[in-house]
C-alpha cells in the first residue's frame, strides 16, 4: 500500500454518491462489521450504498443477528453496477464469490483488506497485513476521511476487532489496537453485552456438537497436530448452523499437546471446509497452495476428501518446506 492510495481511499469515500460494498462469502464478525459500519458512514453523509456479498440468496447470519444494520443488506441479484464498488476482507477477488463480475464492471474498484498475500486485485488498493483487521483499517479511513463514526458504527467495527484478535489474544493485537478499541468504546459500545453476544449466545445443541468435536479429536503426537471434523447430520441432531461453528476449532487446539489444529466441516456439496489454527508455524501457504487464503496462524481452504487432507497436513507439519 502507497500513500497515494490512502489517500485516493480517502477522497473516494469523501465523495462517492453510488456505492457498492462486499465483503467475502461466508462472512465472520470482520467481514459483516467492516460492510455494515463502512456502509452506514457512507448512507450517513448522504451516499447510495448497496452492503451485500456474493452468496445468492444471503444465507442466514443469525450467529450475527444482533448486529445494526442487518436489515441494509441487499440481495446480490439487486445489486445494480455503481461507478463504485469496495471490496473488503477479501485476499482475492474470487472470494467475492458471485458478485465478482460487479466489482469487475465498476469504475473504481477499492481492496481494503488485511490478509497477506492479497492479489491486489483492486483500482486502489488499501491493503495493510499489519493491520489487526479490517474494522481496523475502515475505522482509520473513516477518521482521515472526516467521517463521524457513531456508536451504531462503533459497535460493528468493535466487533471486527474484538473477533479477528481473538478477544485481544492473538498476535495482531499491537498497542494500537488497544487504543483504537478503546476510542470505540468511548462511543458508548458496551463491551461486556458484545462479549456475550458473541461469546456466550450459542443454542443449547452447540454444547452437544462440542462434544461430538472434542470425542471424535485424533492427535498425530510427533507432529503436534490435532484434527476433528462436523457433518451435515451433525448439524442436523443438534439443530446447529454452519455459520455458528466458527470458534469450534479454537477449542480443539486448546491443548498444550498441540501446534496446530484443523477442523474439518462437511458443506452441503459434500465438500470439506477446513479451518486451521496454528500457535507457532505458519499455515497460509498451504492454505492459499489449495484454493485458500487467510494468514499465517489462521486460515481455511476447500478440500473434497477429509482422510487425504489429513495426510497431506502431516506431512507438511513434517517437512514444512516441502
Amino acid at each position: 500500500m502507497t500513500s497515494s492510495e490512502w489517500d485516493a481511499a480517502i477522497e473516494v469515500l469523501r465523495t462517492a454518491t453510488d456505492v457498492t460494498l462486499a465483503c467475502h462469502v461466508n462472512p465472520d464478525g470482520d467481514a459483516l462489521g467492516s460492510l455494515l459500519g463502512l456502509s452506514r458512514a457512507l448512507a450517513n453523509r448522504g451516499a447510495r450504498t448497496y452492503p451485500t456479498w456474493g452468496t445468492t440468496p444471503l444465507p442466514d447470519v443469525s450467529n450475527f443477528g444482533f448486529l445494526p444494520g442487518l436489515d441494509t443488506l441487499v440481495q446480490p441479484g439487486e445489486v445494480p453496477v455503481t461507478p463504485v464498488f469496495i471490496a473488503l476482507d477479501c485476499g482475492a477477488a474470487d472470494r467475492l464469490g458471485d458478485i465478482e463480475p460487479l466489482a469487475r464492471k465498476a469504475e473504481v474498484l477499492v481492496n481494503i483488506d488485511h490478509h497477506p498475500g492479497n492479489e491486489g486485485f483492486g483500482t486502489i488498493n488499501v491493503v495493510h497485513p499489519d493491520a489487526s483487521s479490517t474494522a481496523e483499517l475502515v475505522m482509520r479511513l473513516l477518521r482521515d476521511a472526516g467521517l463521524e463514526i457513531d456508536q451504531v458504527m462503533a459497535t460493528l467495527l468493535y466487533t471486527g476487532i474484538v473477533t479477528d484478535t481473538g478477544r485481544f489474544s492473538y498476535v495482531n493485537t499491537s498497542p494500537n489496537t488497544l487504543r483504537l478499541a478503546a476510542d470505540l468504546l468511548e462511543t458508548g459500545v458496551s463491551a461486556p453485552d458484545l462479549a456475550r453476544e458473541l461469546f456466550e449466545s450459542a443454542p443449547f445443541g452447540y454444547l452437544k456438537l462440542v462434544g461430538r468435536v472434542l470425542d471424535r479429536a485424533e492427535l498425530a503426537a510427533d507432529e503436534r497436530f490435532v484434527h476433528s471434523w462436523i457433518t451435515q447430520q451433525d448439524l442436523k441432531d443438534t439443530d446447529v448452523a454452519l455459520a455458528e461453528t466458527d470458534r469450534l476449532v479454537d477449542l480443539i487446539r486448546g491443548t498444550a499437546a498441540v501446534d496446530v489444529a484443523a477442523l474439518f466441516k462437511e458443506q452441503m456439496d459434500g465438500r470439506w471446509r477446513v479451518s486451521l489454527r496454528s500457535k507457532t508455524r505458519g499455515i497460509a501457504d498451504f492454505a492459499r497452495a489449495r484454493g485458500g487464503g487467510g494468514h499465517e496462524l489462521a486460515a481455511g481452504f476447500t478440500a473434497r476428501d477429509r482422510d487425504s487432507t489429513v495426510e497431506e497436513l502431516k506431512a507438511a507439519l513434517r517437512n514444512p518446506s516441502a
